[in-house]
């Protein structure tokens, strides 16, 4: 699912972490509570994981799946022989559902879609009395990673004045603007934050990372030669901000915030 900063997602690239990728989705879906599930939404629902997992926790719900991305749809759809999710494209800034829902669930999607303020309470509006909106965003914008990605798109004049402005704008706010845009709309707001030093094997990978998010509207910005120079640089300035240890890993934390409200 991707909103204004996002584009076309690589299920190969994205999936090639997935290990990392989805134990924040699940540490989230396990604090999501609710005896009464009737429908539940995986808003952003990349290869379907959750999705699956909802329709197991609650096997007489109707679930939905939702993606911008058509290749991650079809991914989903064929590790879901019995078509117990329906799987469909949506855009979380324009997504309206038919009618209330009782669990809105989205791991790393909204980090896509700019103008929080107005965003998350018209999807808690989605809402049905006791419903659940459950939400994680990485927090990566003042990490070394993302300040390299910008530094090397800055300093040597690679892209546009607009996507340089793009990846400069900060999507995600700190936790407490969230606590004080929610906490008068909901009856209970849970939200922390986790910090995951993740070990990651192989040549350059934490670039191979940001491929499969951050860096994605970067890579569909740049061609040829521009986007060989930008990575052979953005490479650099990573492996020297995180170096491969003498026994092969590299270590990458990431924070994460979560969010989980209920009506």
């Amino acid at each position: 699912m991707s909103g204004r900063a996002g584009g076309v997602w690589d299920p190969g690239q994205y999936l090639r972490f997935g290990g990392h990728r989805l134990r924040p989705a699940l540490e989230l879906f396990r604090r999501v509570e609710h005896d009464g599930v009737r429908i539940a939404v995986d808003m952003g629902c990349g290869a379907g994981d959750v999705a699956r997992a909802m329709a197991a926790r609650w096997p007489d719900a109707e679930i939905r799946g939702h993606d911008l991305s058509e290749a991650m749809l079809e991914t989903a759809a064929a590790a879901d022989p019995d078509a117990r999710v329906a799987w469909s494209r949506a855009d979380v800034r324009d997504w309206r559902p038919d009618r209330p829902v009782d669990v809105l669930y989205a791991n790393a999607v909204y980090q896509w879609a700019d103008d929080h303020e107005a965003l998350f309470p018209r999807l808690l509006g989605t809402l049905a009395p006791g419903g659940v909106f459950a939400a994680q965003m990485p927090m990566s914008w003042s990490e070394p990673s993302h300040r390299a990605m910008r530094a090397t798109l800055e300093e040597r004049g690679f892209g546009t004045p607009e996507l340089r402005a793009r990846l400069a704008y900060k999507w995600v706010a700190e936790a407490d603007w969230y606590y004080g845009l929610l906490r008068p709309l909901v009856s209970e707001l849970d939200i922390w934050e986790t910090r995951y030093l993740q070990v990651l094997q192989g040549e350059d990978p934490v670039l191979e990372w940001v491929k499969g998010t951050g860096l994605r509207p970067v890579l569909e910005a740049l061609e040829g030669e521009e986007k060989d120079r930008f990575l052979a640089a953005y490479a650099a300035r990573l492996r020297e901000a995180y170096p491969r240890r003498e026994s092969g890993e590299t270590l990458y934390p990431f924070p994460r915030l979560f969010i989980v409200a209920r009506m």
